[in-house]
């Protein structure tokens, strides 16, 4: 049986309008925007994840669980981490403008 997307688009409108899940659906969302980015740059730094917990001395599974979106890095883990990649942080709130909320990780 296929599911439509027009369907699950429906049913997710129908949720958000509990608050609760509102609530979690838009940090699980937030999460997984950060851990995609932390991703997106360890690559772009042609790092593994073994060799950039190296560098934060740290564990391989340490650097999967940030970048599954498990767990809620510190905001000193976010500098150990953006430091190993010669990047800096740079933490932005911004009205929102989408119906569901937006999330620019920049």
């Amino acid at each position: 049986m296929k599911i439509k997307l027009e369907s699950v688009e429906k049913h997710l409108k129908e949720k958000l309008k509990n608050s609760e899940f509102k609530e979690a659906y838009e940090l699980e969302r937030v999460k997984v925007a950060l851990a995609q980015k932390i991703a997106e740059i360890r690559d772009e730094h042609s790092l593994t994840q073994s060799e950039l917990a190296k560098r934060m001395n740290v564990s391989q599974q340490f650097i999967s669980q940030i970048e599954s979106g498990e767990g809620n890095p510190t905001l000193e883990t976010l500098s150990k981490l953006a430091q190993s990649l010669n990047t800096s942080i740079r933490i932005s709130f911004s009205k929102k403008s989408c119906r569901s909320g937006c999330l620019k990780v920049a």
